[in-house]
């Protein structure tokens, strides 16, 4: 039957009066995926909500991570830089202990010169030239040539130690009795006869009784500790 325009009025008053016919007629004109399209919608604008919420929370942490990263760097560098200030300071200290190591055994040398010219003077030696060191392998600190009363020409010779050791004792006597050795003191000017002299700030006790067994003099800052028991004869003498 012809459905006119004031029916079409009437059929949409009626509808407007009565929800439920509205909400009968959606279902029937709407298929089911369309009427569950707000729904997907509103999951889908949640889904992106959390989404962005994820994507911010993951911006913060790499800010925060690349802060920390920042500030690893940082602390690196300073320990590097601290390690080089470290290693700066111990090669400092390094050559300092080194030259004040140069300068006290110098001093020690030299105090050692001192002390066996005072002595052997005292005895009645004359000191032919002042007192120098032999640069052989394994250096003779003190050389001193010497006349005693009778007008016999020797060598003073003396090992200067800070601190005199038994075994220092060992290898100084074990050198000056060597023929070897004295072969090679004489090609340095220094035929012999020798008056052996080891010098020191402090002397162990058993390098003390090593040196009285060993013939070898001992002196120290105030003086002659022990004389030398007779002179160890030139190479081949």
């Amino acid at each position: 039957m012809p459905f006119g325009a004031e029916e079409f009025r009437e059929w949409i008053s009626a509808l407007y009066e009565h929800p439920e016919w509205r909400e009968e007629l959606r279902r029937l004109v709407l298929t089911d995926e369309i009427l569950t399209l707000p729904a997907i919608v509103r999951e889908l604008a949640e889904a992106q909500r959390r989404t962005e919420q994820r994507v911010e929370e993951l911006a913060e942490a790499q800010r925060e991570l690349a802060e920390a990263q920042r500030r690893t760097e940082q602390r690196v560098e300073e320990l590097a830089e601290a390690q080089r200030r470290t290693e700066q300071r111990v090669d400092n200290l390094g050559k300092a202990v080194g030259e004040l190591q140069r300068a006290f055994g110098a001093t020690v040398e030299e105090e050692a010169a001192s002390v066996v010219e005072v002595v052997l003077r005292r005895k009645g030696y004359r000191a032919l030239q002042p007192p120098y060191s032999v640069p052989l392998d394994g250096e003779i600190d003190v050389v001193l040539p010497v006349e005693d009363p009778a007008g016999q020409r020797m060598w003073a010779v003396v090992e200067a130690k800070a601190r005199l050791s038994r075994r220092d004792v060992q290898a100084w006597s074990q050198r000056m009795r060597s023929e070897g050795w004295r072969r090679l003191l004489a090609e340095q000017g220094c035929p012999g006869p020798y008056l052996v002299y080891a010098y020191s700030i402090r002397v162990d006790l058993g390098a003390r009784e090593l040196a009285e067994a060993e013939g070898i003099g001992l002196l120290k800052s105030d003086g002659e500790v022990l004389a030398p028991k007779g002179m160890i004869e030139a190479a081949g003498g």
